[in-house]
């Protein structure tokens, strides 16, 4: 059943939505490319330097690449007032919530893969060295997948709110927030959902604790959500 209502919610995609996971990874890659080349690229990491200009910027881009899609995910039912009608259908209203918000997650895993590539193009342009498959891979996917706790909260303001613009405030807030939290000493800034995607880099000490904690907590925010969602009241 939530199969068919993530097929169903594939037809009604908007074309931007396809579009903003190429356009996120162009922006990330570009911006890595030129940061490494003008001022990272001649110190003392070399190549792998890359791996660190990419994730001062990739916590940034996929937590904004979350909170558009969200948006406008739910501005597709807010503006032709849809929500109703798809609350009357007979399948279990948290479903829909879930179907939208795997929809947000596999859109962010084509960022994961347009990165991936061209990470693997810059570093054939740059260098003879081997390919380290390790940090290109795990560094946008784990950044993916601990954002999962924010595709919630998103979907869920987005939803409930008919005019975005609370929604896009928080998820920009949050976004920018992300590039400074996961850098603070304080555990309990660090256990903010939006510091997980810059915490979870295979470069940062104990990192997969992190990537455990952004599911526990993204499964229980998702959980959560849906089911305040299936509760709701639309118009």
């Amino acid at each position: 059943m939530i199969f068919n209502l993530m097929r169903a919610e594939g037809v009604k995609l908007k074309s931007i939505c396809k579009w903003i996971p190429l356009i996120q990874g162009v922006i990330l890659i570009s911006m890595t490319a030129l940061e490494w080349y003008l001022y990272f690229r001649q110190g003392p990491g070399g190549v792998y330097a890359g791996f660190a200009v990419m994730y001062m910027f990739l916590s940034f881009i996929m937590l904004l690449g979350t909170t558009l899609l969200t948006s406008i995910l739910a501005s597709t039912e807010h503006d032709t007032r849809t929500w109703k009608q798809l609350m009357t259908m007979p399948v279990p209203k948290n479903y829909i919530y879930w179907s939208k918000l795997g929809w947000v997650f596999i859109l962010q895993l084509c960022t994961v893969m347009i990165s991936i590539i061209g990470m693997c193009v810059i570093w054939l342009l740059y260098t003879d060295e081997p390919m380290p498959w390790n940090l290109m891979i795990l560094q946008p996917l784990f950044a993916c997948i601990s954002s999962l706790p924010i595709m919630a909260i998103q979907l869920w303001l987005s939803s409930i709110n008919f005019n975005q613009a609370l929604p896009i405030a928080v998820g920009i807030f949050g976004s920018i927030a992300s590039l400074f939290l996961a850098r603070s000493n304080s555990i309990w800034i660090q256990i903010l959902p939006w510091s997980y995607p810059a915490l979870s880099s295979p470069l940062i000490p104990g990192h997969l604790q992190w990537i455990w904690i952004s599911i526990g907590i993204g499964l229980l925010l998702s959980t959560a959500c849906s089911l305040q969602f299936a509760k709701r009241e639309f118009d």
